[in-house]
């Protein structure tokens, strides 16, 4: 342990420092700066919040949003586990601002050391895994949605909060799969589990990206001959062990997925396509800090003549990646619509050409720190400055913009019941957020069953019912747990409900008496009625979702407690050595 914290305690304390740095004005200020897509996960975060105060922890339907979210899936197909510590620190504290500021900072420091320590389980060199960490979640993030966008800056906007996540911890993944599949070494297999559920819980759309990633380098290594029995075995169980860490999520949703027709998630049709003069002005411009010091390493990496066959492959694989999700050249047209819609916008992949390109980084660092020893305080702190100035650039500075200057993204406002549902940026402290937790968007048309969200919008917007095949208005409610429809009228066979189907649902009269409950052939819950004046509708796990839910807390348990042996017996070789060799 002492020589633990002699090796690695400077580092933990450089990349805690970096993460504070980047979050200290919204800490000094106790203040976010949000936007459209925040208000989003402000709300489920909420409802998750409400649900554990009701005894509710681990998911499945939404409850206590309003009557027209009631029976809402979103929780089968968009994980929050991975948010807990958040919520805990919520619920602690009752400051959501402030346990949104911490978590992201956590979040930052735990992106750093994990990048390092792959990096370092790989090569054993400190200065080169520093650089590649530092590098790489200081800028791995592209920016679509606001201008001048770093990852960090997409994490405080609270704007695909997973997936960006998700995004900085992606070469662990992909790195420890790498020195499984192509250097024959098995000791990042626990690692690659772990971290992959880990993606797996956070975000489907860029855990796909790492999934068909890994898939491209199994089928390589396959084609090169390089894949041998002991390799195949020691993923399968990799796989196995991923399969039960992250049980309580995906085995939920695919039997949810096989329960309806499911439309596609809506797509951004802007973001594909893009021409040859958008993909260079996103390389060569200033405001892409990976590129700019890409080609500033270039320069000198010619000149000083160690410009090789390494450099070519990382340069060539980080244009072509960016060439990949960004350009017209792909037809990503036909591509998301096969994936029913889950990629939405390729940046949730950009963790390809940030892979590439802070690898070419930390190997210019690493040769020319021979020929300018300051080359490596230079790049951090530069980074540094370029990720907090870009963090201020999208956030704070926009309090000095004059009204009506510029677009409503470049000026900062208060929240009011009218204007959150604009695209402005707003200004939010723990007192000013209720009025988004009071106004709840829980993106309602994203998991609808086919045609829903087009032609019967506002059937669940409304909770409108049909009895037979006649709507009806106010005849729903809901009361703890439970899901109301009154006044239904006699001799009825069908009543449909203003809820998309679910595996899980039980309907009851006013007498206590189970109903039959079906998917009707719009893709919502219908239930025979059999003469009830009233009906309570309920959600109950399917008994796989509780098989899951036992794999999934004896899977971690089973983790952790082999953890402890692990660190244990550490302590004790190591104690055991000092004393022998009297240190």
């Amino acid at each position: 342990m002492k020589t633990y914290l002699r090796t690695y305690l400077p580092l933990h304390l450089i990349f805690l420092f970096t993460a504070i740095v980047l979050f200290l004005p919204f800490l000094f200020t106790n203040e976010l700066v949000l936007w459209r897509d925040s208000q989003f996960h402000l709300a489920r975060f909420h409802e998750l919040i409400l649900e554990q105060q009701n005894g509710q922890f681990f998911p499945d339907i939404v409850r206590y949003s309003g009557k027209n979210a009631w029976g809402y899936g979103l929780n089968f197909f968009y994980p929050a586990y991975l948010f807990y510590p958040l919520l805990f620190l919520w619920r602690l504290t009752d400051s959501p601002v402030t346990s949104i500021i911490v978590f992201n900072i956590v979040i930052i420091y735990f992106a750093l050391w994990s990048n390092f320590s792959i990096i370092y389980k790989i090569t054993s060199k400190l200065k080169f895994s520093f650089v590649f960490s530092i590098t790489y979640v200081l800028t791995a993030g592209v920016g679509n949605a606001i201008a001048d966008n770093v990852p960090i800056s997409r994490i405080e906007y609270m704007t695909q909060y997973a997936s960006n996540i998700v995004i900085l911890l992606a070469p662990v993944i992909i790195l420890s799969f790498y020195n499984i599949i192509f250097l024959k070494k098995n000791s990042t297999w626990l690692r690659a589990a772990i971290y992959s559920s880990m993606a797996v819980m956070l975000s489907v759309p860029t855990t796909l990206g790492i999934v068909l990633t890994v898939i491209g380098m199994v089928v390589v290594a396959g084609v090169k001959h390089q894949l041998s029995w002991m390799t195949i075995k020691k993923l399968f169980l990799t796989l196995v062990v991923i399969l039960s860490l992250s049980s309580v999520f995906i085995f939920p949703f695919l039997q949810q997925r096989k329960a309806n027709n499911w439309a596609n998630l809506p797509n951004n049709p802007d973001l594909f396509g893009a021409d040859f003069n958008t993909f260079f002005n996103r390389l060569f411009g200033l405001g892409d800090a990976l590129s700019l010091t890409i080609i500033i390493f270039t320069v000198w990496l010619i000149l000083s003549k160690k410009f090789n066959s390494t450099y070519k492959f990382l340069g060539i694989s980080y244009l072509a990646s960016l060439l990949f999700l960004y350009s017209n050249l792909f037809p990503w047209y036909l591509v998301n619509p096969a994936l029913s819609g889950a990629l939405q916008m390729t940046y949730r992949w950009n963790f390809l050409p940030a892979l590439f390109g802070s690898l070419y980084v930390a190997f210019a660092v690493n040769d020319l720190i021979k020929v300018k020893k300051s080359v490596l305080p230079i790049v951090y702190l530069s980074l540094l400055y370029l990720a907090f100035n870009a963090m201020m650039l999208n956030t704070f500075a926009k309090k000095f913009h004059l009204d009506g200057f510029n677009n409503s993204t470049n000026q900062l406002i208060l929240p009011t019941k009218e204007n959150i549902r604009t695209d402005g940026l707003f200004n939010v402290n723990n007192s000013s957020v209720q009025i988004m937790l009071e106004n709840p968007d829980l993106a309602l048309d994203d998991y609808r069953a086919t045609g829903q969200t087009k032609k019967f919008k506002n059937v669940y917007i409304h909770s409108l019912v049909k009895f037979d095949e006649k709507t009806y208005i106010d005849k729903t409610s809901v009361d703890g747990n439970n899901f109301y429809i009154r006044d239904i009228p006699n001799k009825i066979s069908k009543v449909q409900a203003p809820i998309t189907y679910l595996e899980g649902f039980v309907a009851f009269d006013e007498k206590g008496k189970k109903l039959p409950v079906y998917k009707d052939a719009d893709g919502f819950v219908s239930i025979s009625p059999r003469g009830a004046e009233s009906i309570r509708l309920e959600y109950h796990k399917t008994l796989l979702h509780q098989a899951s839910i036992l794999t999934f807390v004896f899977s971690w348990i089973v983790l952790v407690v082999f953890w402890i042996i692990y660190i244990w017996k550490d302590y004790i070789h190591a104690d055991t050595v000092n004393s022998r060799t009297g240190i």
